[in-house]
């Protein structure tokens, strides 16, 4: 995408057409066999050409279906199209496998390799170990059981307040001034989940099985060896990765206690209970000073000051209708941004309700966006255009904290207060990450445990990482049921700690940023521009961060946040 307007289409104007998978599947067996017959690298790369214009087609269907789905699930049209990938994905990975593994082993691989490094040939190695025809059953069901419990999420119905609610809908209410509003409120969703606890625990438990049947039968001793490789772990391991969580444990655990014993006092209430925790002040959290209707212009104004460009990246999605912001009935849950590649334009979708995270939604998602249009032609390669994880979410996370300064475009004379929500917010996050991310762990090392047993998991990891939450024997957080409600652990497993590893690095930049704006956005826009051709810690070396494996660099982050926020 361009910084001009006239090449730009419409999304309304992009026709979705179902991809021919047989169509695919000829192409990849030419494709295969001219890369191992192919004497130079200039001919390996023409038939890697065709197979990643095939393969841009493919992810731009499955991104166009995804997103049209997601804006109305009741179009029974585009639920049907997203069964047909739920299908057919297993079968679409396992061929790019067999491209890859033809890719590693062409006559001219190290000529390839002299030319655009080696992250092409890491990801191919990884394809090789984790994709096989011997496992498209189960990444199918996988897929399947996914979409379920996103279909079972965005068709909630709670009746609250004289109104059906869906979660995002419900969202304010269990943020109101009113601490009897709030108790009502999460009485009413906990409900609801209670009340289906036996479908999302069936659910659950299938996910674990055949992730773990998976595992098995490509060699590996449990899913979670699978899931690291997955998650393309190229430069760090669990053992690093459980070390971080005791250093979150040891240096930011301590500080959500004392954030949580001033919120009580803020409140003015006896004994914080768990249905005070998202309300941080006693006149309320501060909310976006602008109407709903206008997120688009105010975004696109922070943008432009932000980079400098007028018109700014975000104007330019919204002119076009690549961004939808704000929740209704029939649209799924959640924010995401998705990249239609044949385009080289992102889409920003979110459920925007009026309460404090809409902006920092917005500011997430717009980051992800700006850091796809930056690294669009980094690579020849689809595979390497974007980096893993952890780093992707640095490009967005950052783009929030180095945000402060011009929150008052959206919430006027009450940007002091959105920052300090916002970096509390933050801090909070870092145990509740590592919390999930341990669960799973568990929770994959030993796939038979009993239903009920994972849920006292859960309740035991609560009181490690969240030692101030006060259930009151509620029924639903009795049973340790809380984690139902994150979409990760069904959808996503160990992706959560990449939020927590990429807050530190960009809690880094943020302390740079205050300092010196524009240091910090070289940092940035080195790690943007760089997309996907080099692992997450030489990525974020080259781009003058360090590592949040070092305490030291976790203990700095403490102490800066401790300051700003006065604790």
């Amino acid at each position: 995408m361009t910084d001009t307007r006239s090449n730009i289409p419409n999304f309304k104007n992009i026709k979705y057409v179902r991809p021919d998978i047989e169509a695919f599947e000829e192409l990849v067996k030419s494709v295969r066999f001219k890369l191992m017959t192919a004497q130079t690298a200039a001919q390996a790369m023409e038939a890697m050409a065709e197979y990643e214009d095939a393969t841009s087609r493919f992810d731009t269907a499955y991104c166009l279906c995804t997103v049209l789905h997601d804006l109305d699930t009741s179009d029974e049209f585009y639920t049907k199209e997203n069964d047909f990938f739920d299908e057919n994905l297993a079968r679409v990975s396992e061929l790019s496998s067999a491209v890859l593994a033809a890719l590693l082993t062409c006559p001219c691989a190290d000529e390839i390799r002299a030319l655009y490094g080696d992250m092409i040939f890491s990801k191919a190695q990884n394809h090789k170990e984790t994709i096989s025809k011997e496992i498209l059953d189960e990444l199918a069901e996988e897929a399947s059981l996914e979409s379920e419990y996103g279909q079972l999420q965005s068709e909630a119905q709670i009746e609250f307040d004289g109104k059906t609610l869906n979660l995002s809908m419900l969202q304010p209410y269990l943020e109101s001034t009113s601490r009897q509003v709030r108790k009502d409120a999460y009485k009413a969703l906990d409900d609801y989940y209670l009340g289906r606890k036996p479908v999302y625990d069936r659910i659950y438990d299938d996910m674990v099985r055949v992730r773990t049947q998976a595992a098995k039968k490509l060699g590996y001793n449990s899913f979670t060896e699978l899931g690291y490789k997955r998650m393309e772990r190229y430069d760090y391991t669990r053992e690093d990765v459980e070390r971080f969580r005791g250093y979150i444990l040891k240096y930011i655990v301590p500080l959500t206690v004392q954030i949580r014993k001033l919120q009580e006092k803020r409140l003015g209430v006896d004994k914080l209970m768990f249905y005070d925790l998202n309300c941080l002040f006693a006149k309320g959290n501060p909310v976006p000073q602008v109407s709903k209707d206008t997120y688009e212009d105010a975004a696109g104004l922070y943008f432009r000051k932000m980079f400098g460009k007028d018109p700014s990246f975000f104007d330019i999605l919204s002119e076009h209708g690549f961004t939808d912001l704000i929740s209704r009935p029939n649209k799924s849950t959640g924010g995401y941004c998705m990249y239609l590649e044949d385009y080289g334009i992102p889409f920003i979708f979110m459920n925007g309700n009026g309460t404090y995270d809409d902006v920092a939604t917005v500011v997430h998602e717009g980051g992800h966006a700006y850091a796809a249009i930056q690294s669009a032609d980094s690579s020849p390669f689809l595979e390497c255009l974007s980096p893993t994880l952890e780093t992707c979410e640095i490009h967005s996370t950052a783009m929030e904290y180095m945000s402060y300064p011009y929150m008052d475009i959206f919430y006027g004379d009450m940007a002091d207060s959105y920052c300090q929500m916002h970096m509390t917010d933050g801090l909070l996050f870092l145990p509740y990450g590592c919390m999930v991310d341990e669960f799973q762990h568990i929770v994959y090392d030993d796939p038979d445990m009993p239903i009920e047993k994972r849920h006292m998991v859960w309740k035991s990891l609560e009181e490690k990482y969240q030692p101030y939450i006060n259930y009151d024997q509620e029924t639903f957080h009795a049973l340790g049921g809380a984690w139902m409600k994150k979409d990760h652990i069904f959808t996503s497993p160990f992706y959560y700690i990449d939020y927590c590893l990429s807050q530190i690095c960009a809690l880094e930049l943020w302390i740079e940023s205050r300092q010196d704006m524009q240091s910090a956005l070289a940092k940035y826009n080195t790690l943007c521009s760089a997309g996907g051709n080099d692992t997450f810690l030489n990525l974020i070396k080259k781009s003058g961060i360090e590592s949040p494996f070092d305490s030291d660099v976790i203990k700095k982050v403490a102490y800066e946040c401790c300051k700003f926020l006065d604790l």
